[in-house]
C-alpha cells in the first residue's frame, strides 16, 4: 500500500489538515508540538480503513472534535496493488462513505457498498497483520513483534528459504481442524477434558464403588473373626482373676514390713547427723580458742618492729624542714625580682606604645588629607557630570538623523520641479528671502507650494496644482524636524557639537576613574570613616600624654632591655622552685605521721587481742574445751553401730522390691479386670457392625458390572482422543519445522540492519513466533526485557525495518506494500547512534515510504534525502512540500 494524500475534518483538536502528493518513496517527517495532532494522523489512517462510517464504538469515538459540535472526518488516498482509490467517510452526525477507484478503471462507490468494496480490495491486496506492525505506536517502541503472524512476511521467508508452495498460510484451516478435534478431549495446557476427562470421571467413579464394595464385603469377615477371638479373649480374663488377687494381697505385707525397716533406719541416720555437728561444733571451739593465742602473738611482734624505725624517721622529717625554710626564702626573693622586672616592663611597653600612637596619628593625618583632596577633585569632576550625558548612542542617533535630511534632500531634488535661471550679467535674486546670485551658468531653483522669488521688482510666487499640493507631507521637513529635535533635547547646534560634548563626556568618565582608582590605593581597602574616627581617638588619648622628646628607637630598646631583666629573673625564680619541687612533698614528715599512727594502730591491736583472750579463758578453760571434744566423739561411736545395725536389716527386707512386686500384681488384677470391660464393648461393637454389613455380597456383584462397563467406554474414547493428540502433535512438529527453516533468513536480515547500530559482532535470540528474546553482543548477553530504553526503541524500528525489507523482496517489484508509519520514536537514543539510526532511515527510503511523526524533527537532520512537513502548516494550508 502507498499513502498519496490524507485530509482530517473535525478530527479531536484538528478542525482542518491536508496532507497531499507523498512521494512514493523516501523518508515523510510531520513535525510539530506535543498535543498538535501528530499520533491523530495515525490514529485517523486507522480508523479511515477498518471502522465503517456507521460505527459508533471505543475507536471512532474518540474522534469526536473537541469543543466544536461537529462530525469527524477522513479522506484517504491510496493505492493497494493495481488499484489506487480514494475512501472519504464521515461519523455521527451526517455520517457517510465513499469510495472512488481512479485505477485500473474508475468506479464510484457509496455507503455500505463502499464499505463492501473497501473490505474486499483489503482482503486481497493488503495484509492487515502486516499493516498493523508496521504503523509503530509510541506505546509499543518496547514490545516484540510475533513475526510468524504475518502472512505476507512468512511466505517471504519461505522463499527466501527455498520452500514450495504458498506456506505463508500454514494450512491454517487443517490447523484449526484438528485443534479444534483436540479441544475436545484436552486443555490448550495438556490437560484432559469433555467427553474425555467425563469418561475417566465415571471410570474412576466406578472403580471407587467397587473398591468400596470389596471393602465392605472383606469388613464382614473381619468382624466375625474378630467376634470369637474377642469371646475367647474374655474367657481366658475371667479365669486368671481369682490367682491375682491372692498374689497381690500376700505382696503388700511383704511391702508394708519392708518400708517399717526403712524408716527406722532413716531415723537413726537422722541422730548420726546430729552427733555429727557435736564433734564439729567441740572441734571448731578448740581452734578459735588457739586463733586467738595466735592474734596477741602477732599483735606483739608488729609493735615492737615498728618502733624500731621511729628514731630515723624523726631525725629524717627535722632535716626536711630545715631543708624547705632555706628554699622557701630564696624562692620569695627572685619573685620580688621578676615583680620588678615586669613592671618596668609593663612601663618600657607603655611608652612604645605612646610612640608609635604618635607616629599613627600623624600618618593617618597625612593620608586624610590626601583623600580629601582627591574626595574635592571627585566632586569637581561630578559636577561636570550633573547635566545630561552626551553617550554613543546620542551620537549616532544625530548622525542617522543628518543622514536621512541629506538623502531627503537628495530624493526632494531629485523629484522636485525646479527654474533654471541664467544672466547675462551676474544678478543677484531673493528666493523666499535668500539672496541667491545668478550667472551665465545655470542655476537651478526648486519649486514648492508656496516658493517665491523676487528678481528686481518682481517678485513671483509659485502655486502648486492639486495633485501636487495633496502629495501629504514633506519628507524633507519632517527629516529637518526629527534632527533639530535631536538637536534641541541634547542642546546643541550641530553634530559637531554633540561629538565635541560626547568627547567631554568620556574625558570626564576617564578622569572621575583614575582618581576613583588613586583614592582606593591610598586608602588600601580601609573604610576613610574608621581611618578618621582612629586619628580622633589618637589625638583625643594623646592630647593630655607628655610626649616630648618620646624616640621611638629608644622605647624598643628600653623594651628590650625590660624583657631581659624579666627572662632572667623568671629563670632564677623557675630554677629555685624546680629545686624546691621534691620537698614540697614532705615525704619524711608523711613517713613519720605515717608511722606514728601505725604504732598506735599495732598498740589497739594488741590490746584487743589481749582482751579477747583473757575474756574466753575467764568463761571457758582450755582442759574443759578438750573434754568436750572426747564426748562428743564417744556418743558420736554408739549412734554410728547403731545405724550399721538398721542398715543391715533394710537390705535383707529390700523395700524397693518388695514395693515393685506389689505394684505388678495390682497392675495385673487392674488389666485383667480392664480386659474384661474391653472385650464386652467389642463384642456389643462387632455384633452392631455385622448387622449394618447385610446385603454387600449384591453391592460388590452390582460394582463389578458398572465398572466393565464404565471401562469400555473410557478405552472406546481414549483411543479417539489419543488419535486426534497424535495428529496434533505431528502437524506442529511440521510447523515447527518448516518454522525453523525461515527462521534464519529473519535473523540475517535483522543482524544485517543492527550491525550499523550495535556492531558487527551483535546476534540475535528468537522464539519459535520469531519474536527476539535476546540480544548478544561479542560475549554479552542480555534479555529483551533487561535492554535499555534506548535500545528497545532501536530494536523495534531495526524489526519492523528487517519485516519491511524482507517482504519487499517478496513483491519482485522492489515496493514494500505497507509504508512504514513510526510515531515520536528514538526518544531515548544518544546522540552517537541517532547518528547510525539516520543512516538506516536514509537506506529504508532508498526503497520504502517511511512517515516519521515527531515534535523533535532535529533527531532526523541527517536523514539524507528526507520531505519535512511541519504540522501547523498542514492545518492551516493545501499541499505542502
Amino acid at each position: 500500500m502507498r499513502i498519496h494524500s490524507l485530509t482530517l475534518d473535525n478530527v479531536r483538536g484538528i478542525e482542518h489538515l491536508e496532507l497531499r502528493e507523498l512521494p512514493d518513496t523516501g523518508v515523510i517527517v510531520i513535525h510539530g508540538d506535543n498535543e498538535q495532532g501528530k499520533s491523530t494522523i495515525m490514529d485517523a489512517l486507522n480508523v479511515v480503513l477498518n471502522q465503517k462510517h456507521s460505527a459508533g464504538n471505543r475507536h471512532t469515538k474518540p474522534l469526536k472534535p473537541v469543543h466544536r459540535d461537529a462530525s469527524p472526518s477522513v479522506s484517504l488516498t491510496a493505492t493497494l496493488g493495481p488499484v489506487t482509490f480514494t475512501i472519504e467517510k464521515t461519523w455521527f452526525r451526517g455520517k457517510s462513505a465513499r469510495l472512488t477507484i481512479t485505477a485500473p478503471q474508475r468506479e464510484s462507490y457509496t455507503g455500505d457498498q463502499a464499505e463492501a468494496k473497501l473490505e474486499e480490495l483489503k482482503e486481497r491486496h493488503l495484509d492487515a497483520a502486516l499493516l498493523t506492525t508496521l504503523f509503530l505506536r509510541q506505546d509499543e517502541l518496547g514490545a516484540s513483534v510475533d513475526a510468524v503472524g504475518i502472512p505476507t512476511l512468512t511466505r517471504a521467508l519461505d522463499g527466501a528459504a527455498g520452500t514450495d508452495g504458498e506456506s505463508g498460510t500454514e494450512d491454517s484451516g487443517l490447523l484449526a481442524a484438528v485443534d479444534a478435534e483436540y479441544r475436545r478431549y484436552y486443555t490448550a495446557t495438556g490437560r484432559d477434558t469433555g467427553e474425555f476427562a467425563q469418561a475417566k470421571a465415571e471410570l474412576d467413579a466406578a472403580s471407587t464403588e467397587l473398591a468400596e464394595a470389596t471393602s465392605l464385603a472383606a469388613e464382614l469377615d473381619t468382624f466375625v473373626t474378630r467376634f470369637d477371638r474377642v469371646t475367647a479373649d474374655r474367657q481366658r480374663a475371667e479365669a486368671d482373676l481369682p490367682e491375682a488377687l491372692t498374689e497381690a494381697e500376700e505382696l503388700a505385707g511383704r511391702a508394708r514390713a519392708a518400708a517399717e525397716a526403712a524408716e527406722k533406719a532413716a531415723r537413726l541416720h537422722e541422730d548420726l547427723a546430729r552427733a555429727d555437728e557435736a564433734v564439729t561444733h567441740a572441734r571448731g571451739a578448740v581452734d578459735q580458742r588457739r586463733q586467738l593465742v595466735d592474734a596477741v602473738s602477732l599483735a606483739t611482734a608488729d609493735l615492737t618492729r615498728r618502733r624500731e624505725g621511729l628514731e630515723a624517721a624523726t631525725a629524717a622529717a627535722e632535716q626536711e624542714k630545715t631543708q624547705l625554710t632555706s628554699l622557701g626564702d630564696q624562692l620569695a626573693a627572685a619573685r620580688e625580682r621578676q615583680r620588678s622586672a615586669t613592671e618596668g616592663l609593663r612601663a618600657a611597653r607603655a611608652t612604645q606604645r605612646q610612640a608609635q600612637d604618635i607616629t599613627r596619628r600623624d600618618a593617618l593625618a597625612g593620608q586624610l588629607a590626601e583623600v580629601a583632596e582627591l574626595n574635592e577633585q571627585i566632586r569637581t569632576v561630578r559636577e561636570t557630570q550633573a547635566g545630561r550625558q552626551i553617550t554613543d548612542a546620542d551620537v549616532r542617533a544625530v548622525e542617522q538623523a543628518t543622514a536621512e535630511v541629506t538623502l531627503q534632500r537628495r530624493l526632494r531634488e531629485q523629484a522636485a520641479a525646479k527654474l533654471q535661471l541664467t544672466a547675462t550679467a551676474s544678478t543677484m535674486i531673493t528666493v523666499n528671502g535668500e539672496p541667491v546670485s545668478v550667472d551665465g551658468e545655470s542655476t537651478a531653483v526648486e519649486l514648492a507650494d508656496g516658493t517665491e522669488i523676487t528678481i528686481g521688482d518682481v517678485t513671483a510666487r509659485y502655486v502648486a496644482g492639486y495633485a501636487e499640493s495633496t502629495r501629504g507631507t514633506d519628507p524633507v521637513a519632517d527629516a529637518e524636524k526629527s534632527l533639530a529635535d535631536l538637536l534641541a533635547d541634547l542642546d546643541c547646534a550641530d553634530i559637531d557639537a554633540v561629538r565635541a560634548a560626547r568627547d567631554l563626556a568620556r574625558d570626564a568618565d576617564e578622569k572621575l576613574a583614575t582618581l576613583t582608582r588613586q583614592r582606593s590605593t591610598l586608602l588600601g581597602g580601609s573604610d576613610p570613616e574608621a581611618l578618621a574616627a582612629e586619628h580622633d581617638r589618637l589625638v583625643a588619648e594623646l592630647a593630655t600624654a607628655d610626649s616630648v622628646d618620646l624616640d621611638p628607637t629608644a622605647a624598643a630598646a628600653a623594651v628590650r632591655a625590660a624583657e631581659e631583666e624579666q627572662d632572667t629573673a623568671s629563670a632564677e625564680a623557675s630554677r629555685i622552685d624546680a629545686a624546691l619541687t621534691p620537698w614540697r612533698d614532705r615525704t619524711a614528715a608523711l613517713a613519720l605521721t605515717e608511722l606514728n599512727t601505725r604504732i598506735e594502730a599495732a598498740e589497739a591491736t594488741l590490746a584487743t587481742a589481749e582482751k579477747s583472750l583473757a575474756a574466753a579463758e575467764e568463761k571457758v578453760g582450755a582442759a574443759e574445751l578438750a573434754a568436750g571434744v572426747e564426748k562428743a566423739q564417744a556418743a558420736r561411736d554408739a549412734v554410728a553401730e547403731r545405724v550399721t545395725l538398721a542398715d543391715a536389716e533394710v537390705a535383707e527386707a529390700n523395700p524397693e522390691l518388695a514395693r515393685n512386686l506389689h505394684d505388678g500384681a495390682v497392675a495385673r488384677v487392674e488389666s485383667l479386670r480392664a480386659a474384661m470391660t474391653r472385650a464386652e464393648n467389642q463384642l456389643a461393637e462387632l455384633t452392631g457392625r455385622i448387622d449394618m454389613a447385610t446385603g454387600a455380597a449384591e453391592r460388590l456383584e452390582k460394582a463389578e458390572a458398572a465398572h466393565e462397563a464404565a471401562r469400555h467406554r473410557c478405552d472406546s474414547v481414549t483411543r479417539r482422543a489419543e488419535a486426534a493428540r497424535l495428529l496434533r502433535e505431528t502437524l506442529h512438529r511440521h510447523r515447527d519445522a518448516a518454522r525453523a527453516r525461515y527462521a534464519q533468513p529473519f535473523a540475517d536480515q535483522l543482524s544485517r540492519l543492527a550491525r550499523t547500530v550495535f556492531g558487527h559482532d551483535v546476534e540475535f535470540g528468537l522464539s519459535e513466533d520469531l519474536q527476539v528474546t535476546r540480544r548478544s553482543i561479542g560475549d554479552a548477553t542480555v534479555p529483551l526485557e533487561d535492554l535499555s530504553g534506548g535500545a528497545k526503541e532501536q530494536l523495534a524500528i531495526l524489526t519492523r525495518f528487517a519485516i519491511a525489507g524482507l517482504v519487499s523482496q517478496d513483491t519482485g517489484d522492489g515496493r514494500v506494500p505497507v509504508p512504514v508509519v513510526v510515531d515520536d520514536a528514538l526518544g531515548s537514543t544518544d546522540p552517537s547512534r541517532l547518528q547510525l539510526m539516520a543512516t538506516l532511515f536514509t537506506e529504508m527510503g532508498k526503497t520504502s515510504q517511511v512517515i516519521v511523526l515527531t515534535c523533535v524533527p532535529q533527531r532526523y537532520d541527517r536523514v539524507v534525502g528526507r520531505t519535512e512537513y511541519p504540522i501547523d502548516e498542514l492545518k492551516s494550508a493545501g499541499r505542502l512540500i
